[in-house]
């Protein structure tokens, strides 16, 4: 008798605590199944960082890794350098240039595939592939095309007076981060097309009917029917380019790496330099943490203003 007491009173107390939780077998079984994938994601997300941060407090010489707490004094070193403000200043405008590009030109590509009415999957398609081209592919074809001797747009460029045509258009103080801009948005503005594309064909084209009937301009249309529905996935899609251009590392080395006289060097390449060329990898990691909180506060406060989710969900 007693020990049928003391079960009851467990199974008593368990239906309390998973009552109190707001959980029921099915939702206990919903949270086990999606556990192992939950930790792996903090492993692989939240290791780097913590790994970033505790290196960020030493100082490493990376060909002699011996290990010297210094504890904050590599941040305050990052945060008096002019270089780093520099590179923040030019990422900036890296991220600012390529994003409103990106928007622009994968906005319209997807208009135009949406009201394509022959061929639309072959050219859908064939957009796409611009995606999928390797990112060194797409610089050693800008590199000849930039060539000072045989290149169409350095001929191009010169016969409208953008540049002198002996120089390098590439390696123009002036033109580099206009030009590597150009160049990363080609690749990476079919990413907002993706997005925008697959948005645009679940609006029913009744509400475009009704709105002709009514006599509503295109401008009208697009603004009264497609922009309010296709607005959540533009703010999403803004705040993953921006993210991405701002750690952008790979086009513009290839292009550029990060000149001329630093024209181009962004926090990404600066970190690199100080990394592996300097060989201060603490500071290095001190930079890279710092990033990270002026991404995370970004994005956050991005999320604030405009709220992407409920924006979808509308």
């Amino acid at each position: 008798m007693a020990s049928e007491t003391v079960e009851s009173t467990a199974a008593t107390d368990r239906r309390s605590v998973t009552e109190r939780l707001g959980l029921d077998s099915e939702a206990i079984r919903g949270w086990l199944t999606v556990l192992p994938v939950i930790l792996l994601y903090l492993f692989v997300a939240v290791t780097p960082i913590a790994f970033a941060f505790y290196a960020s407090l030493f100082e490493i010489p990376l060909l002699a890794p011996e290990w010297t707490f210094t504890g904050f004094s590599n941040y305050v070193e990052v945060l008096s350098m002019g270089s780093f403000w520099s590179a923040l200043w030019l990422g900036g405008l890296f991220m600012v240039g390529s994003t409103v590009l990106q928007l622009l030109v994968g906005l319209w590509i997807a208009l135009v595939l949406n009201k394509i009415s022959y061929g639309q999957r072959f050219l859908t398609a064939v957009a796409f592939t611009a995606y999928l081209v390797p990112t060194v592919i797409v610089v050693l074809i800008a590199l000849f095309m930039f060539d000072v001797e045989i290149g169409v747009l350095h001929i191009a460029g010169s016969n409208i007076g953008l540049w002198d045509e002996r120089t390098f258009a590439l390696g123009d103080q002036t033109w580099a981060m206009p030009l590597v801009i150009l160049i990363g948005s080609w690749k990476f503005s079919i990413f907002v097309t993706i997005f925008t594309l697959a948005q645009l064909r679940a609006i029913p084209e009744r509400f475009y009917e009704a709105a002709k009937i009514c006599g509503a301009s295109r401008w009208e249309m697009f603004r009264d029917i497609t922009l309010p529905r296709i607005m959540g996935v533009l703010l999403i899609a803004v705040l993953l380019r921006a993210i991405f251009m701002f750690n952008k590392f790979d086009i513009i080395w290839m292009l550029t790496e990060g000149g001329p006289a630093g024209a181009t060097t962004t926090l990404p390449i600066l970190a690199y330099r100080t990394a592996f060329l300097e060989n201060s990898y603490g500071l290095a990691n001190a930079m890279a943490v710092i990033m990270f909180i002026f991404l995370a506060i970004g994005a956050y406060c991005y999320f604030r203003a405009f709220n992407p989710a409920e924006e979808v969900d509308t």
